[in-house]
């Protein structure tokens, strides 16, 4: 287990403290920007804390990290770093629970294999240091499916009460995820009355909790998980503003992100599930369900990929032959080759980082007003790196700004000068798009006034606008 941490670790930590990389925007707008609020009183509001669609429980448990940087730097740099520290280090979770999986169905060959692949498949410590919803609850439902195998073979009562839980986060921190945890809560008491009366009883605290905290920011109990439903599931807002795509979109990403090391870990992973079918139903649940929902996003399924993890190197443990190093190290070979050879990889390793380095210089100059008037889905703006009293907008607040963002060759007003420019980031068979530079005005220029910087607003969530008692808004 140590070992199997340790070298989990290390590559987490790189990544936290050395790539400065973004996975997707919610990470910036809906979670670590909304703790910036709390710890900064200032920053970007987006639509889902407009309307209450989005809890805070996410956003307050990364102030903690984010307040204590604060009290020994005025800069918002160290506080983020916290929070990518904090973050790895909560994604251990899966490579303890797969250690113990993989011990429980094949031993220490078993342990072994299943943690260390945890640690070192890409997709899990590419993850780790991003506060995601996803990832969150990848990190309680593996450790939930291990209580639930091990209260099956050794049953004890705290057994079943830590694993509803878990499985009770999971499900607040993603009420996607509901089909799947269900799956597990079956397997976890079967026909047992006590058992369901104490999972579901330790399974409502976390969710009573985060409708509690909906009622004190929202003024109205449970208010995110309602509306997050009727929005996306009803109104069509996900599908129709953010995409929509066909059941084969998860397969082919895979394909396209693993390359040949997706078929490896199908074969090895349906091997592992033989001995650990819990894992592989609550895995399929969660394909399988988000692949009938039209807006699909390879995070969303960022759990099912967790528990592969365990469920492969099982499956890597039944093939493994002690002595045949040749053929051992080509199925090694054939399944980690393809993920770390495949494009998304290389690109998910430097995923704003561009940006990350252009809007920390110009963090670095104390603007008062900040002009966005570039940012796609290839150069983020990172607004959380602004501490003190920087605020954003535009391009319509140029006039008012005494600092702009924008492609470069955009025309900027006189009285602007040139402070540095930066790449966009790389995607793969798409064309380099022009660099993004930022300009600056003297010193002592700040006209605040202008329009604060906003976000996509679905009109069908203008009529859903409620005052927010947490973030002041």
């Amino acid at each position: 287990m140590v070992w199997c941490l340790l070298a989990a670790l290390g590559p987490r930590l790189v990544n936290a403290l050395v790539l400065r990389n973004v996975y997707a925007p919610d990470e910036v707008f809906q979670y670590i920007e909304q703790a910036h609020r709390l710890v900064f009183h200032q920053g970007v509001v987006p639509w889902e804390f407009q309307v209450g669609l989005r809890s805070w429980l996410i956003p307050l448990a990364l102030a903690g990290p984010m307040q204590v940087a604060r009290w020994g730097s005025a800069s918002a740099l160290p506080g983020l770093l916290a929070i990518r520290v904090v973050c790895a280090v909560a994604s251990l979770s899966v490579v303890w629970g797969s250690v113990r999986l993989g011990g429980i169905c094949r031993g220490t060959r078993g342990a072994w294999l299943a943690g260390m692949l945890a640690a070192w498949w890409p997709d899990l410590w590419l993850m780790a240091p991003h506060p995601m919803e996803e990832a969150f609850a990848a990190y309680a439902l593996v450790p939930a499916v291990y209580l639930a195998v091990l209260h099956r073979r050794a049953p004890a009562g705290r057994r079943v009460v830590v694993a509803g839980l878990l499985l009770g986060l999971a499900f607040a921190l993603r009420e996607q995820l509901a089909p799947a945890v269900a799956v597990a809560g079956i397997y976890l008491c079967e026909r047992r009355r006590r058992d369901w009366g104490l999972a579901l009883g330790a399974a409502m605290l976390p969710v009573l909790a985060v409708g509690l905290l909906d009622w004190w920011s929202w003024g109205e109990i449970f208010r995110s998980f309602w509306l997050n439903f009727y929005l996306n599931m009803v109104a069509g807002v996900a599908a129709h503003y953010f995409d929509s795509e066909s059941v084969w979109y998860y397969p082919a990403n895979f394909l396209y992100g693993w390359l040949w090391g997706a078929v490896v870990l199908v074969w090895l992973a349906w091997r592992g599930a033989r001995l650990l079918p819990v894992a592989g139903w609550v895995g399929l649940a969660i394909l399988l369900e988000h692949s009938l929902i039209a807006h699909k996003e390879l995070r969303y399924v960022f759990p099912a990929v967790a528990l592969a993890m365990p469920l492969a190197g099982i499956g890597l443990a039944e093939v493994w032959r002690p002595g045949a190093v040749w053929r051992n190290g080509l199925v090694l070979a054939a399944l980690l080759s393809g993920p770390y050879l495949s494009p998304p990889f290389y690109m998910m390793l430097g995923w704003q980082s561009s940006a990350w380095r252009l809007y920390s210089q110009l963090a670095a100059r104390q603007p008062c007003e900040v002009a966005i008037v570039t940012w796609d889905r290839g150069f983020l703006p990172i607004v959380p790196l602004f501490g003190g009293e920087t605020r954003f907008t535009d391009a319509t607040g140029v006039a008012f700004a005494d600092a702009v963002v924008a492609a470069k060759g955009v025309a900027v007003p006189a009285g602007f000068s040139l402070g540095g420019c930066a790449a966009q980031s790389w995607i793969p068979f798409h064309r380099r798009q022009p660099e993004v530079c930022y300009w600056t005005r003297a010193a002592a220029y700040c006209r605040p006034g202008a329009a604060a910087f906003s976000l996509v607003y679905p009109p069908a969530a203008r009529g859903f606008v409620v005052r927010d008692r947490l973030g002041g808004g």
